[in-house]
């Protein structure tokens, strides 16, 4: 069974779960009960096999997080993706109109297979959340945002949602709001939602996995987990959120094959960075007094 777990788990569940999105879509069940169907199958899938097959045994421990992460899955990958989708719709929808009215078509191919169609949408939409995450890291202001998702001191599948709540909001504007403004169609805005969904609760799950070719498209747990890295020439790699395709073209992927990532993650450098939710959420707005705190030990 783990042998199966390890090299077949992801891709079988991955392709059930889409498919299975694109099948219900058809049987015109509405868009958010499949995204939060599709979630919720997931993460008990994941979470059944973190107990079986565990990449790292101390990841299996509690380390007093599971409260914070249950809060930011609500805030960060409910509420705020649901309220910015909402929010620039209009704007976008009136930006595609007049694009397309000026180029004399529709910038989405609706014409296209379904499949090049969600093809297109990751590699467009990824590409702008490629470089807000690089610049998450390069960037002193955006990574007092980003740093609440890096302080995490170990990877499973419930800090999948680990985000400070105006990260996932400029997130969402650049990826969706791409695709928005390019008229990409309902079905391929769910499917997108489907994948990016699946594809972070394994990312950042604390299973035993092997992809293998696999991970030069889908920028899985083996690659994450160096992102995740205490070293810093290792965790600024490997900043595509669900595809890889941007790290192999900008040369920012890091994948030693003769060595796994290390069990020791988080941010080295602000060891007294809040664990708790509100703590987490004035972070960006106290960075000053966090880093005083931390070097004083």
């Amino acid at each position: 069974m783990r042998t199966a777990i390890t090299y077949g788990l992801f891709p079988v569940w991955f392709t059930t779960a889409i498919l299975s999105a694109a099948q219900l879509y058809a049987m015109g069940v509405p868009v958010e009960w499949i995204v939060v169907g599709t979630g919720v199958c997931t993460a008990v899938v994941v979470a059944i096999a973190e107990r079986i097959h565990p990449a790292h045994a101390r990841w299996s421990q509690s380390h007093g997080d599971i409260g914070t992460d249950s809060i930011h899955v609500v805030v960060s990958q409910g509420i705020v993706p649901a309220l910015m989708e909402s929010l620039i719709a209009a704007t976008m929808l009136h930006l595609s109109i007049s694009a397309s009215s000026w180029l004399g078509t529709s910038i989405w191919p609706d014409t296209w297979p379904l499949v090049l169609q969600l093809a297109l949408a990751l590699v467009s939409a990824q590409f702008f959340e490629y470089w807000f995450h690089r610049l998450c890291h390069t960037s002193p202001l955006l990574w007092r945002l980003h740093a609440t998702h890096h302080s995490a001191e170990r990877l499973y599948f419930l800090n999948a949602g680990r985000f400070h709540p105006l990260d996932t909001a400029l997130s969402v504007v650049l990826s969706f709001g791409t695709l928005m403004f390019m008229g990409a169609s309902e079905v391929v805005m769910l499917l997108m939602a489907c994948w990016i969904t699946v594809h972070g609760l394994f990312q950042h799950c604390n299973i035993h996995l092997r992809l293998g070719p696999l991970n030069w498209i889908f920028s899985m747990a083996e690659l994450h987990r160096w992102h995740h890295s205490l070293v810093l020439e290792e965790a600024n790699s490997n900043y595509g959120n669900n595809i890889l395709l941007w790290d192999i073209v900008f040369g920012t992927v890091y994948w030693p094959r003769d060595r796994d990532a290390s069990a020791d993650i988080g941010i080295g450098d602000m060891k007294r960075f809040p664990q708790t939710w509100w703590g987490q959420m004035g972070s960006p707005f106290r960075w000053s007094a966090i880093e005083a705190e931390s070097q004083r030990g």
